[in-house]
């Protein structure tokens, strides 16, 4: 099975996008997006509040990732300084938010994004998000530091 891993750095924030099996693998994160879905979380293995570790949960699947999700993802990564985790069962839809997030605050075409993760093209409907989501985004008015207007 195919597992992807990302690292990006959007206005100095620290971003990585990885599977569930190589979490430990990662600097320590202030921040852990969960983009897995209730049913992909063992009991045993749900990452837990530690003392400075905040844990949001973003359940998604590759059919239903929505610019409202992308909302919430970009709302997280603009709260803190992090680092941020942000996982997934093979670290394919923690790609895509990070990808999108990065890719609309640093201004990236598509190919662009897609060139920081060449294995996200084996999944289609994750790449067809991505890069409508890059290509909607592209003439708005967007604030580099990666917050929302107020």
């Amino acid at each position: 099975m195919q597992v992807l891993r990302v690292d990006v750095e959007v206005n100095g924030r620290k971003i990585t996008a990885a599977p569930v099996a190589s979490r430990d693998q990662v600097e320590t994160p202030a921040v852990v997006l969960d983009c897995r879905r209730s049913t992909e979380i063992p009991t045993q293995e749900a990452p837990t509040p530690a003392e400075g570790l905040k844990v949001v949960r973003l359940p998604l699947t590759a059919e239903t990732l929505s610019e409202q999700d992308m909302d919430q993802a970009r709302r997280e990564f603009a709260r803190s300084p992090g680092p941020f985790l942000v996982l997934s069962q093979t670290g394919f839809r923690a790609a895509t938010v990070v990808l999108a997030h990065a890719g609309r605050v640093l201004g990236w075409k598509p190919e662009e994004a897609l060139s920081h993760c060449p294995g996200l093209e084996a999944n289609p409907l994750l790449v067809g998000f991505l890069t409508r989501y890059l290509v909607e985004h592209s003439d708005r008015s967007v604030r580099r530091d990666g917050n929302f207007p107020a």
